[in-house]
């Protein structure tokens, strides 16, 4: 068993889809194989940590300024980890990259493919594949209760669930493959490895 490489795969979906969770499956079994790396966005970068404040209402951040910090931590990420990964070789995955940003910045007067532009036009690399696990709103936020209680991110709301989830499936090209994400965690990576195998394994 091969797997093509360099090979740039990213995971998408809205808050409690359980992307993590198989983006965490997929650099396993692909790990046994290849080079390969788990990456996420937010980084660990200086953009990344005020990030993480703000998505947590730790401090104020208006849309705009979510949006900008997005684009110079994504900067740092695809020159210090991305690119060079890829340059060697590696599988490298994703959670969490331009497309997030896409559906969850788009306002005040930018729409989610006004964002996909400003991304590709800095000229960050585009995924061969994006595994966006979808899920109704609703269960998603029962999922995130039940993980973090009432200690919520400021778009874990069903109304901001729901506009997200319509975003997302308003930019899916191609490159897509949405995979549903109610079943078990393990049926749901059944479904992604299927898709994988077939376009980047071989042996």
């Amino acid at each position: 068993m091969k797997i093509k490489t360099p090979l740039f795969i990213v995971f998408e979906g809205i808050d409690g889809a359980g992307k993590s969770t198989q983006a965490n499956l997929l650099f396993t079994f692909c790990r046994a194989i290849a080079p390969a790396v788990l990456l996420q966005e937010p980084t660990d970068s200086q953009h990344g940590k005020l990030l993480r404040k703000m998505l947590k209402g730790e401090i104020p951040g208006t849309r705009d300024e979510l949006l900008e910090l997005f684009i110079k931590d994504r900067a740092y990420d695809v020159e210090h980890n991305i690119l060079p990964l890829l340059n060697k070789g590696y599988v490298v995955i994703v959670d969490r990259y331009f497309y997030s940003t896409a559906a969850y910045q788009a306002g005040n007067g930018n729409t989610p493919s006004d964002i996909l532009r400003m991304n590709i036009e800095k000229g960050f690399p585009v995924p061969e594949r994006v595994y966006f696990i979808d899920i109704e709103p609703a269960n998603a936020l029962e999922r995130i209760h039940r993980r973090s209680g009432d200690n919520k991110e400021i778009f874990e709301t069903l109304h901001a669930l729901e506009t997200i989830r319509g975003n997302y499936l308003s930019i899916a090209d191609s490159t897509f493959a949405v995979i549903q994400g109610n079943p078990g965690v393990e049926d749901i990576f059944k479904e992604v490895l299927k898709d994988f195998k077939k376009h980047f394994v071989t042996g």
